[in-house]
């Protein structure tokens, strides 16, 4: 695994935030229409990470799935998909047949045949309404991205993220017009676009280290 599909869809789709941002400079003289560029922005760049972050641990997920048997998850996935399959369980606990059916993916999954679980469902959604720091921590931590989430590095990251989002909130919820520049949101852009190359980095790491492990459980079986 060298890289993700959906980081290089965000590359792609930051063209739009240029474009604001080339618009805003060669307006810089019409207040309106500068203070207009920058604030589109800025909210159209926190839905563009909130949309990449789901769409990347749900790449980063389904390749795991696809690729290392329920007896090579980490745990953190393992249980990951177990509190999806609870969910389930409780939409589907009235109709015997479907029910059945989730009950089944609980013997596949902590069962003794080694077996893919690439049929199985992830949860990457942002809670609904919520945003900021909190909730990027919580969905990268089921994804096993606990040291990299609480990491010394992304301290920075979560302060400027969370004035993005103060700023993002203001204006949808208040029609706010902040004094923002289009340095301003060339900086914010800047350093989500360094999480995200950090974020592949880290995961890139994580599946190479399973995928190590993986060996060395081979090799431990094949001299036992």
């Amino acid at each position: 695994m060298n890289n993700f599909e959906s980081v290089n869809d965000f590359r792609e789709a930051l063209k739009e935030i240029h474009i604001l941002i080339e618009n805003a400079i060669s307006s810089i003289d019409d207040n309106l229409q500068y203070r207009t560029f920058n604030k589109s922005s800025i909210v159209l760049l926190c839905g563009k990470f909130e949309s990449f972050l789901e769409c990347f641990l749900d790449e980063f997920g389904y390749y795991i799935l696809n690729n290392f048997s329920n007896k090579k998850l980490e745990s953190y996935i393992k249980n990951h998909l177990i509190d999806v399959l609870i969910k389930e369980l409780e939409i589907k606990k009235n109709n015997n047949e479907k029910r059945e059916e989730v009950l089944m993916k609980f013997v596949k999954i902590l069962g003794v045949e080694e077996v893919l679980c690439n049929e199985f469902n992830l949860d990457t959604k942002f809670s609904y309404g919520k945003h900021g720091q909190s909730e990027v921590t919580k969905l990268l931590k089921k994804f096993g991205f606990n040291e990299f989430a609480n990491s010394e590095e992304n301290k920075i990251f979560y302060e400027k993220f969370n004035s993005l989002n103060n700023i993002r909130n203001n204006i949808l919820h208040q029609d706010s017009t902040p004094s923002l520049t289009h340095q301003d949101v060339i900086s914010y852009q800047n350093i989500i676009i360094n999480f995200v190359e950090n974020l592949s980095d880290e995961s890139i790491k994580i599946i190479q280290e399973m995928n190590n492990n993986g060996i060395e459980s081979n090799e431990q079986l094949s001299t036992a």
